[in-house]
């Protein structure tokens, strides 16, 4: 809780008045707190790393007084009236705090000078992002669907739907996509819905986003790259992104292209380039083809495609990519042209530190943003945001206390 302290005093003097005059949740009676008491818990709460509210309020009791003083309050809400505040919120508030998270970003976050980048080998500077999905299970009691029962009626019902479970065991599950700046770890903003979520849209408010940040410091798009794995390897995904004019790569699933006699014609021609993975140790060969044109796969634009392949294990099921007789291959388009950074440079790039998966990774274990928060959806969603922007406000505060520079990478 010490930890808890330390941040909320320098949280609440930038943050009340603008959540007090700005986010606006219309309630059936005001009672005796305001929408900046409900936030104070649920700050607390994102920066506790407790799995649950319950547990939350459980150990929030032996310090209630001491966090009082901090908060500069005389009451605390308890469980049951957080839950009916989350329960009011609407679209509208969601979208006023999310505006607040976005200006505090550009205004406080790290400046272009310290906010890090990637040099290629012309010596000019590019934005690395990362755009990603993860999903949070929600497990439900099995009820009896006699007809001299009532129709069921779950809690959850509205917050989740049927979807890809992945490894986790549930009955239903929600989708959120989230934004982050690599070279920081800052987070830019999460958008989510239930079920497998609405990807395509949500990956348009997330290049909104990135272009409003590179607009900040006076970037264009074409100073970005943004990492996305195979789920958007798709050309209704490469379009989104050329139409938005970011630069971009991704790992494609469109393995149709392999069949296409030019593609195969330039497979037959280039000499490939080795790159050792390393992690796994692997060498993989390395295709650069170039801008291809696929009109009728449904690319509105050329792309750069890299083919990537290494030896079929018949004792080790590949877990991405597609077997041709003894290859298996893997595909990555890129809207970067081919002087700065080679084929090689972008695989490196694509699996460096593990791509995003790193950054969900420490999330999950630091500060986790999939909690249940709220069964009701915008008060989940506003829940998420807030705790997005504690993880912002903890990497500057620590900035501040042991400044050190943002790594370039070469």
């Amino acid at each position: 809780m010490e930890t808890v302290h330390v941040l909320m005093i320098d949280l609440i003097p930038l943050m009340c008045n603008a959540l007090q005059q700005q986010v606006k949740v219309s309630r059936g009676r005001m009672g005796q707190y305001e929408v900046c008491d409900f936030v104070l818990l649920l700050l607390a709460y994102a920066i506790s790393g407790v799995e649950t509210l319950k547990e939350f309020f459980v150990q929030l009791a032996s310090v209630e007084s001491v966090v009082l003083s901090v908060w500069q309050r005389q009451q605390c809400p308890v469980a049951s009236t957080v839950s009916r505040f989350l329960s009011a919120i609407e679209g509208p508030s969601v979208e006023q705090l999310r505006t607040l998270f976005e200006a505090d970003l550009l205004e406080h976050g790290f400046d272009c000078d310290h906010n890090g980048g990637l040099l290629d080998r012309t010596g000019e500077r590019y934005w690395v992002f990362d755009v990603d999905g993860t999903h949070q299970v929600a497990q439900q009691r099995s009820v009896t669907q006699q007809e001299n029962y009532p129709s069921v009626r779950r809690r959850s019902q509205a917050a989740v739907r049927p979807g890809y479970l992945g490894r986790k065991r549930g009955e239903g599950i929600r989708t959120r996509s989230a934004v982050s700046q690599a070279h920081t770890t800052e987070w830019l903003g999460t958008f989510e819905s239930a079920g497998n979520g609405t990807p395509g849209p949500d990956l348009d408010r997330a290049c909104e986003v990135i272009q409003h940040y590179l607009q900040h410091y006076s970037l264009s798009g074409s100073k970005a790259i943004v990492r996305l794995d195979g789920f958007y390897g798709t050309p209704q995904f490469v379009n989104r992104m050329q139409h938005h004019q970011l630069g971009y790569l991704l790992r494609c699933r469109d393995y149709s292209l392999l069949k296409q006699p030019a593609i195969q014609a330039r497979l037959a021609q280039l000499q490939a380039q080795a790159w050792f993975h390393p992690e796994s140790h692997t060498v993989r060969d390395v295709f650069d083809l170039g801008f291809v044109q696929d009109a009728l796969a449904g690319y509105t634009c050329p792309v750069r495609l890299l083919v990537v392949r290494t030896p079929y294990d018949p004792k080790r099921k590949p877990r991405v990519g597609k077997r041709v007789k003894e290859w298996v291959y893997e595909l990555f388009i890129t809207g970067h042209s081919q002087g700065g950074l080679s084929g090689t440079d972008l695989l490196s790039l694509y699996y460096g530190r593990g791509g995003f998966e790193k950054v969900l990774g420490d999330e999950d274990h630091e500060q986790p943003c999939d909690r249940w928060c709220s069964w009701h959806p915008p008060g989940q969603k506003f829940w998420q945001i807030l705790n997005q922007w504690v993880w912002n406000w903890r990497l500057w505060m620590g900035n501040a206390n042991d400044p050190q520079s943002v790594r370039q990478t070469p």
